[in-house]
Order: structure tokens, then sequence, then C-alpha cells
């Protein structure tokens, strides 16, 4: 754009570059936190005696990699045949997610009380939030800089790690941008001799 309004400049039709101080663009190269095995096993011990109630959201959190907001206005009309049919997502398409054994237990232990699978036992209404509960719950687990959001990285983290397709992985985490699912693909020494081995096998 900067570049545009400078040869509008120059023709005469502008007499000045209004995103001149916008500066540019950096590439988004923070580090991404994601649980570690130790630190989940700690956490939900921590969840066990703190917040119990966060145990079954926890878990819809590690085993599907949806957003916080899509898990608090989880209908139980979304969940059917083995999977989940998320229908207002944060790109505004559809996606499915199945239904894993674990995550299936845990719903089939969740009374029907609401049109909703996870509500909150004082207002009989969706949950809005958990800062509080998952404060206290990181502090007891001696767990830090982590936030909600970061159990979605550790799906994808995971996912990426043990192989699974980038667009499989996109597709579930829902992402609109290959690019976004990208930041999870960390080429590691072991991988990278694999690949060149390939070569080598040629």
């Amino acid at each position: 754009m900067s570049k545009m309004f400078n040869l509008a400049i120059d023709n005469g039709e502008l007499t000045e570059n209004p995103v001149r101080k916008a500066g540019t663009l950096r590439e988004d190269n923070h580090t991404i936190r994601y649980l570690t095995i130790e630190e989940e096993k700690r956490l939900f011990e921590s969840i066990d005696k703190v917040a119990p109630y966060l145990r079954p959201i926890v878990t819809m959190a590690l085993q599907t990699g949806m957003r916080r907001g899509e898990i608090f206005n989880l209908k139980w009309a979304n969940i059917k045949n083995g999977y989940i049919e998320l229908l207002e997502t944060k790109s505004g398409k559809m996606r499915t997610i199945p239904i894993s054994s674990t995550l299936d237990n845990v719903l089939k232990n969740i009374p029907r009380k609401s049109i909703y699978v996870f509500i909150n036992p004082k207002t009989n209404k969706p949950y809005i939030d958990v800062k509080k509960s998952w404060k206290n719950v990181l502090d007891k687990a001696k767990i830090s800089n982590f936030r909600f959001h970061d159990l979605r990285h550790t799906v994808a983290t995971r996912m990426v790690e043990k192989g699974i397709d980038l667009l499989v992985v996109r597709d579930i985490l829902g992402h609109s941008l290959i690019s976004t699912t990208m930041r999870y693909a960390h080429p590691v020494t072991e991988r990278k001799q694999a690949a060149i081995d390939i070569l080598n096998n040629y």
C-alpha cells in the first residue's frame, strides 16, 4: 500500500503517504507454548483438587483443539454419529471433528440438564469465562506462562509432531490460512534425516 501511495504522490495525485508511519509487517515468530506430558499430568491432578468441573472442559480442549468459545457454546445437538459439528466458528465455516474414545467416555458421564454440554451450575447457563479457576489450577500445578488457548497450541503441536498432514490439522483446528497451521511444523533433526534418507533410497 505504501508503494501505491508513493506512486500517487509522484504523479501529483497526493501530497502525503497516509500509511508512511505504519511500519512494516513482521512475521509472527513468538514462541508457541504447549503442555508437556508431565505438565498435563500435574494439570489434571490440580484440576481434580481445585476445580473438578474443569476436567471435562479441558479434556474436550485437548481431544479436539476447539477454541474456548466453541467449547462453552457447544450444544448436545452438535454431537452426533461420533462427530462434533461446529456451525458457528471463527472462520464462519462449518467443520466436523471426530470424537475420540477418551472424549466419548467423558461426554457419556455429563448429565444432560441443558441444550448446552457445559453449563455453570450456579446459573444453569453456558460458562462465559473460567479465568479465576484456571489461574488457581495453574498455580497449584506450578505451570507458568500458560493460557487456556495454549491447550489448542498443544493439540496442534502434538498432531504435527506425530506426522499428521498439515491440511488435516488445519481442517480439525479450523484455521482459515494454512500459514497459521504451518507455525507448528518445526523441523527436527530426526525428521530432516528421514527426509534425506528418502532421497538416498532413490
